[in-house]
């Protein structure tokens, strides 16, 4: 048997071929070939936004014009539909009054992209899409001076594989705000790399070998740190969701409904972290994250954390951080057709980190989060089921000297999550009122509690289940520790 494919895909442009093969067969048997020449339309990629960027080395100072803008555009590319669009304004301004160096920048906008990998042996393509859409301030700073940076709008992105219901999408919209500044010519400030504000992307892929992974995640993120007389504040408030549907998807596609896989967050972050004199250092991160996959085990997870450090070097008056993070949701879920799935969802008022020196030798940090996760994964011709949720405060600070660490988690919350087929269920989660909280005081020791209203686990038929509330407040170590924390987990496997 002879056969030859010529295969063009492609929205514009031309494949050729020259030469070719032959073949030969004597006896009893067979021979076959195969040619194909394909064109994946130059791999389509699209990246608009706004940005907005200041820079200065030495003394001086960069305060353009901020800008602002709206675009979007979708098109028909290789055999794809590719999406972005953005609507924002970002600014930016650094001066430096001593000798030194810094940047400082905002973004709006979106990334689609498609690549097509070739066939699998049953002739059916293989690609990749993938997309993100940010909102987000960074930067830097080193000598005597001030940069602040504001991004504000919405962006979104979709890419969607012609002829196929592959599709991708996502969107954020809010705000990010940072702001640096150094009191003297050896300052430090920075968001150490990190962006800080609002991000969504998702993914789906499909191999020769005709595997199939999904995947999404959205996060509201904060980050500064300080050292050697410096400060730095940091705001982040909105929402980002995105999604995917694979190609093996059979319903109407409606967003926020029925993807594959989808994962949305919101929350506001506000953070500050001091030091005031030199050798001394603060830092701050916080984050909100919702992530889910399916590849082709089902897997969601998510949840809140805030982390604040200082150290103290020097005789100044003070070396401080706090971060806030209010107001959070997260939600996940990875599903198929046939009744499997795992999904999260929770909300949390407020949860804080605050520590505080103000003698040279000490230091102190304080950690709190709230971290869920659920799957659903075939084992053999059995379901597989597991989850965990985790609230969790920890303190810790030098012993004889001034200092103060403190995490609180509350006061309202719930969580819930779950995995299941249409033979195995699991559910966990957890009812406000919170009262979890972390506490040192080098004037009145250290407290720590967790409290809750109602903490669950149920599983159907009945499989492993657990709840567990440790708590530990010792003043003897140094460091001196509390902390307290509440975990609940199920596991079952399918008859």
């Amino acid at each position: 048997m002879i056969l030859s494919f010529l295969i063009a895909d492609v929205a514009s442009g031309a494949v050729s071929v020259t030469g070719g093969w032959d073949v030969s067969g004597e006896g009893s048997g067979s021979t076959e070939g195969l040619s194909v020449v394909s064109n994946c339309g130059t791999d389509p990629s699209i990246q608009m936004g706004i940005t907005h960027t200041s820079s200065v080395f030495g003394i001086g100072a960069d305060q353009t014009v901020g800008r602002s803008g709206n675009l979007s555009i979708s098109l028909p590319l290789g055999g794809y539909s590719l999406s972005v669009g953005f609507d924002g304004d970002v600014n930016s301004s650094l001066v430096l009054t001593s000798p030194g160096t810094g940047s400082v920048s905002s973004y709006v906008g979106a990334t689609a992209t498609a690549i097509s990998t070739g066939h699998s042996k049953a002739g059916n393509d293989s690609y990749d899409l993938f997309g993100s859409a940010d909102i987000k301030t960074s930067g830097y700073l080193y000598g005597m001076g001030s940069g602040t940076a504001i991004a504000n709008g919405s962006s979104s992105y979709g890419v969607i594989k012609i002829g196929t219901p592959a599709e991708i999408a996502g969107q954020v919209s809010g705000r990010s705000l940072l702001g640096l500044a150094g009191n003297s010519s050896e300052s430090f400030a920075s968001t150490g790399g990190m962006d800080n504000g609002i991000h969504a992307e998702s993914r789906f892929t499909r191999n020769i070998t005709e595997h199939m992974t999904s995947s999404s995640y959205s996060s509201i993120s904060a980050y500064v740190s300080v050292a050697n007389d410096a400060s730095a504040d940091v705001f982040v408030s909105g929402s980002g969701s995105s999604g995917a549907w694979s190609a093996d998807s059979t319903v109407a596609k409606a967003a926020g409904v029925n993807e594959n896989v989808a994962s949305n967050v919101s929350a506001e972050i506000f953070g500050l972290a001091n030091s005031n004199g030199r050798y001394d250092a603060a830092d701050i991160s916080a984050i909100v994250q919702s992530r889910a996959t399916r590849d082709p085990r089902l897997y969601v997870s998510g949840g809140p954390a805030c982390y604040a450090a200082v150290t103290q070097a020097s005789d100044s008056s003070e070396t401080s951080a706090y971060v806030l993070v209010k107001n959070s949701t997260w939600n996940s879920v990875s599903r198929t057709e046939n009744n499997q799935s795992a999904m999260i969802s929770g909300d949390l008022t407020n949860l804080t980190s605050d520590v505080w020196v103000n003698e040279s030798g000490a230091s102190a940090i304080a950690f709190g989060k709230i971290l869920m996760y659920a799957d659903y994964q075939t084992v053999g011709d059995n379901g597989y089921i597991s989850g965990n949720f985790t609230l969790d405060t920890y303190s810790e600070a030098a012993k004889n000297l001034s200092a103060f660490a403190s995490n609180s988690l509350g006061v309202n919350g719930n969580g819930t999550m779950s995995s299941s087929d249409s033979s195995i269920h699991g559910t966990a989660g957890f009812k406000g009122p919170l009262s979890h909280y972390s506490l040192y005081n080098s004037t009145s020791g250290a407290k720590a509690a967790n409290k809750v209203t109602e903490a669950f686990v149920i599983t159907n038929p009945i499989g492993y289940e657990t709840i567990s509330q440790p708590i530990k407040a010792d003043t003897r170590s140094d460091p001196v520790v509390a902390w307290a924390r509440t975990d609940g987990a199920y596991i079952l496997a399918g008859a």
